[in-house]
């Protein structure tokens, strides 16, 4: 078996699949009674429905790689974040906070 690379994801295509990843984690009426597989169909049946994810088939696999990249990328700003606010910089914005996460994130 061969496989095939498929493109790069967009970033449509990431903001489309997080959104996507939320509403099926946390629909109450499914919730946690459900296998990993059963939650990765879901997800892709409804990655599948929307209009912006139509100019490539995804495979059930690429979802769950690009969504775990993502998520990896989400915790570590989210550590470089918790980093700068444990300096406890006083007067410090919101937007100061971020900016010295992405020097540190480079």
């Amino acid at each position: 078996m061969t496989s095939k690379r498929t493109a790069s994801y967009s970033v449509k295509e990431d903001i489309l699949l997080c959104h996507v990843y939320l509403d099926v984690s946390q629909n109450p009426i499914i919730g946690i009674n459900q296998s990993g597989d059963q939650f990765w169909g879901r997800v892709k049946t409804e990655y599948d429905k929307s209009t912006v994810a139509c100019t490539q088939e995804r495979p059930k696999r690429s979802l769950q790689t690009r969504m775990s990249t993502i998520l990896t990328a989400c915790s570590k700003l989210r550590g470089c974040i918790n980093q700068i606010e444990n300096k406890n910089p006083s007067g410090a914005s919101q937007e100061d906070i971020l900016n010295q996460a992405n020097m540190l994130l480079t």
